[in-house]
């Protein structure tokens, strides 16, 4: 049977169909897609299906359920998601095509998945199931003229248990709250429970899907902040939550359901159209994000988030075309929409030239600062100095990592937020996360008495921005001691066209250990720091013990180091003061500690107040020398000057 599916269409139309069609005949980019969907059509014919196992649950439920993360995890994503989940791009090949082979195949994976059975209770089991059968409520959507009634029994039947296993889930998640209110599994939840109900005409599900405690409408009102960046703690966990509320517009705009998820503003003004293009403003010149919160060790990048295609065919915006032509690789649910002129080839060079237009900035609701020496469409360059600060408050998703800095320069990551790549399946709960990743030591700020960040229920304090030519400039602090009781800790950092200038204060009424931590990349994970280093034991006990090659010397006069990355030179330079120990050493980059490491500097002081004053220059090529003073001024103030080639700027920064 070779017809144009007729049903609710949830992801793609009939209109869609006939333009594909036409794509793969005529265009092409869709040959390619054809072809990678054929390659995934051949590998799902020879991939044995799973077998559904669940003997484990016997013991497993008798466990608590942060316990059984990795098994439950294991059995109800990552040991059964993959088949359907290729299913599901075979069937865009069909109707792409026509190809009755592609239905067929489609139709052998559902009807196995029909003998699964939805036993486990955990609060991730919704979120999980929903990830694969959203997919498996597409395929057969588009399918459905191919399969027989005994086939369309079987399927209704088994779709019908896995929506009152979600839904179930969702109503223990709103009873209980054990990722906290409006946490992204809810969006994950509501996706399926509300496709489940555009499909089968059950207005109630749909109307739950938006309206219910934990809906669409709560998330985007209450999950919004600023002007489009979700509330988690983890820009990473932004798309986690908008995935779903994309795809969801998607579905309600194809059954033309009379709520526009796409357009519609919800209170105070919140709306989807903000979250699917805020994350474009925190940006770094080569489109990753900072690495706020739990990233698991990955960098992600916008050119690779693939639900801007169906955003750009609702919204038609320049930015998101100048996004979409930077893909390399296009997803085959792109054969289906109108695209012009989003595909690379497709835009002028006046298009290609006309990208976002980006400034220094502060997200007031986050806590969160970027400064930018290039600013406008010249941002994206990526020549100038671009630091991002945080003086974020804690969510489900973050890290002990107030006041923490990263910056791209010159085209590179200079400070890096890191985080050794877990290898375990699932990353949330594993040791490298729970032991490292999650602590103080990962980023690029203050860590006192060698204990991690206290959390924080409210945003630390912006004291000071700064946004004039040729100078950005943020003071963010904890006055009250909220991440360490008796600490307070100020950090003012300055961006010029030349320079990062870099001031941390701690002062406490009683002595501590202060750690100034800096995390770069080298090319050889080496940091040159010069001589008269030796080895040291900086703790018996996580995330200690997972550093390498640690060494320290003791250093009380002006110093730095320096780090080479793909022929850029980035040098730290830091004023002198008795008592410093400077220890360099190796992060992880993985927790199998695959080469190169990360290149770590600690900088360590035992006082009851100090400040550590450090010059970041990033070059390709010489670096001029630079020479810094600092002094102390009247009326509770600091002057630091900075001497670089035989010119001198100066900062005056009030006394912690």
């Amino acid at each position: 049977m070779n017809t144009i599916n007729q049903h609710p269409s949830l992801i793609i139309t009939p209109p869609g169909i006939q333009k594909a069609r036409k794509r793969v005949c005529e265009e092409t980019w869709a040959k390619v897609v054809i072809d990678r969907l054929t390659t995934r059509a051949e590998l799902l014919e020879k991939e044995p299906l799973p077998v559904f196992e669940k003997d484990l649950w016997k013991e497993a439920s008798k466990k608590h359920w942060q316990d059984i993360y990795p098994e439950v995890n294991h059995h109800t994503q990552f040991a059964v998601a993959g088949p359907v989940r290729k299913a599901y791009d075979v069937s865009l090949a069909y109707a792409a095509t026509g190809e009755p082979k592609y239905a067929d195949l489609v139709r052998k994976v559902l009807l196995h998945y029909t003998g699964y059975e939805f036993f486990a209770i955990h609060p991730d089991c919704g979120l999980n199931w929903s990830t694969w059968l959203t997919p498996a409520l597409v395929a057969y959507d588009i399918i459905f003229d191919m399969l027989t009634e005994q086939d369309l029994t079987e399927i209704d039947d088994f779709l019908r248990r896995g929506l009152e296993a979600i839904k179930a889930n969702d109503e223990w998640w709103i009873r209980d709250v054990m990722g906290g209110l409006y946490n992204n599994h809810f969006a994950w939840h509501k996706l399926f429970i509300g496709s489940y109900g555009l499909f089968y005409d059950q207005a109630e599900l749909v109307d739950y899907a938006i309206n219910s405690e934990q809906g669409v409408r709560d998330l985007i009102e209450n999950g919004s902040r600023d002007d489009g960046l979700w509330f988690e703690g983890s820009l990473n966990y932004h798309f986690t939550a908008l995935q779903p509320l994309v795809q969801f517009a998607n579905i309600l705009a194809n059954t033309r359901n009379a709520f526009d998820l796409w357009n519609h503003r919800f209170a105070n003004g919140r709306c989807l159209k903000d979250l699917v293009l805020g994350p474009i403003q925190t940006a770094f010149p080569d489109l990753t994000l900072p690495t706020i919160g739990d990233t698991y060790g990955r960098r992600l990048k916008l050119d690779e988030v693939n639900l801007y295609y169906p955003a750009y065919n609702a919204y038609r915006m320049p930015e998101i075309a100048w996004l979409l032509g930077r893909k390399s690789e296009i997803p085959a649910e792109a054969l289906f929409y109108d695209l012009t002129p989003a595909l690379p080839w497709e835009q002028t060079e006046i298009e290609k030239d006309k990208p976002p237009r980006i400034a220094t900035r502060i997200w007031p609701e986050h806590g969160y600062v970027a400064l930018r020496s290039q600013e406008e469409t010249n941002y994206w360059k990526g020549e100038g100095f671009s630091a991002f600060l945080s003086f974020d408050s804690d969510g489900i998703h973050s890290h002990r990592d107030k006041l923490g800095l990263t910056i791209f320069a010159r085209g590179a990551h200079i400070a890096i937020d890191a985080e050794a790549k877990p290898s375990a399946e699932h990353a949330f709960s594993s040791n490298v996360q729970n032991e490292l990743n999650r602590s103080t030591l990962c980023h690029n700020t203050v860590m006192v008495d060698g204990i991690d960040h206290s959390l924080i229920e409210k945003k630390l304090e912006l004291l000071e921005f700064i946004n004039a030519p040729g100078l950005k400039l943020a003071t963010v602090a904890d006055l009250n001691g909220l991440v360490y009781p008796g600490v307070k800790m100020k950090r003012t950092v300055a961006v010029t066209n030349e320079f990062i200038l870099d001031v941390f204060q701690v002062s406490s009424n009683a002595e501590h250990t202060y750690d100034y931590l800096f995390h770069t990349c080298s090319d050889d994970g080496i940091l040159d720091s010069g001589d008269g280093f030796e080895p040291i034991n900086l703790g018996n006990k996580a995330p200690w013990t997972w550093l390498r090659n640690i060494r320290a010397r003791p250093i009380d006069t002006n110093w730095y180091v320096s780090a080479h990355q793909d022929g850029l030179t980035t040098r730290v330079t830091m004023v002198g003061e008795p008592g410093t120990k400077l220890v360099t050493c190796e992060f992880p980059r993985d927790d199998n500690f695959s080469r190169p490491p990360i290149s770590m500097l600690i900088v360590r002081r035992k006082a009851k107040s100090t400040i550590f004053v450090a010059l970041i220059q990033v070059e390709c090529g010489p670096l001029p020398e630079a020479r810094i003073f600092v002094s102390e001024e009247k009326h509770g103030r600091i002057r630091v000057r900075i001497n670089m080639d035989g010119e001198t700027r100066e900062f005056k920064i009030e006394r912690l």
